[in-house]
């Protein structure tokens, strides 16, 4: 195959798996337009693309280029982020991306899941290259299962509020030990089937957000869904959105299933008209990609490319 060399400072993000060739020195992978290096530490390097790509190849891992739309390098003051899945479109993989960044980053966090196990996270982990158990056992990152706490909270005839009360005072704990803490909740949406009122939701969110605010600089992510205009969901994910800086919507294709794409992904940053920059600024445009997932990346395309 006749290749050509393209230099780093004319590449950005972009994903994939594939066949793989390794060249100066260093694993890289490629399929159809796009590539994956496995090691971006080094200043120089030479990425080979096939003569057939008539643009620039953007890559990047795929933590890499979601957390970067989410802004979360940036130092920003208890960074809101809100995930909506519109009608039943699987918007994990922005949760796994989110905790190989903090994992990677030696940053505390704090997974609240009612929607998926500790193993589930660590088994994806595993294929995005790095171990959630060892961070779980060196105090990086503490998980709360929601879903174990209710079970045993219903066994021992506690108060239901006790379980929001056992989620506040690990966050502050962790805040005892680490100047920041990061939170995600993951499944925040499903304390409306374990009968807690829209209300009550609401206002534990809140108390989550107020609580975080006492470390440096964190962010704090909810994870919901978004199904229908009439249903709690959808009024919990509203009420979500009125309270982040960044809103990340993750919903399927209306034409139906497609091989070549997975969904939309729709990014918001309501937070920003508070900045100097953006404060002129009337109609804040959201930022619009397709994106296609893999087995261990995701590649985010222009609309009306594919």
């Amino acid at each position: 195959m006749s290749i050509q060399k393209v230099s780093r400072e004319r590449t950005r993000l972009f994903s994939t798996h594939a066949d793989s060739v390794l060249t100066e020195g260093r694993y890289v992978r490629f399929c159809d337009n796009s590539i994956t290096l496995s090691d971006w530490r080094f200043s120089k390097f030479i990425i080979y693309v096939p003569l057939a790509s008539q643009d620039i190849v953007h890559c990047f891992r795929m933590s890499d280029i979601i957390t970067s739309c989410l802004q979360l390098q940036k130092n920003i003051s208890t960074n809101r982020i809100v995930v909506k899945e519109i009608n039943g479109c699987d918007g994990s993989f922005i949760v796994n991306c989110v905790i190989s960044y903090c994992i990677k980053q030696n940053s505390p966090l704090l997974i609240v899941s009612s929607h998926n196990s500790i193993t589930h996270y660590h088994n994806v982990g595993l294929r995005m290259n790095h171990n959630l158990f060892k961070s779980c056992e060196a105090g990086v990152i503490h998980y709360f299962d929601f879903g174990d706490a209710t079970l045993t909270n219903i066994m021992e005839y506690a108060e239901s509020d006790q379980l929001l009360i056992d989620v506040l005072k690990n966050i502050e704990e962790m805040q005892r030990n680490h100047d920041t803490v990061n939170i995600i909740f993951d499944g925040i949406t499903h304390l409306l089937d374990l009968q807690y009122t829209l209300q009550e939701v609401n206002k534990f969110c809140s108390e989550i957000i107020e609580i975080a605010a006492k470390s440096k600089n964190p962010f704090v992510i909810f994870h919901c869904n978004d199904v229908i205009e009439d249903d709690a969901n959808h009024c919990l994910a509203n009420l979500l959105s009125h309270k982040a800086q960044t809103v990340v919507e993750v919903e399927n294709l209306s034409s139906g299933l497609s091989s070549d794409v997975s969904g939309h992904l729709t990014i918001k940053y309501p937070g920003n008209k508070f900045n100097e920059e953006h404060i002129h600024t009337v109609d804040m445009k959201p930022k619009k990609y397709l994106f296609k997932l893999f087995d261990r990346g995701v590649k985010l395309l222009a609309p009306g490319t594919v």
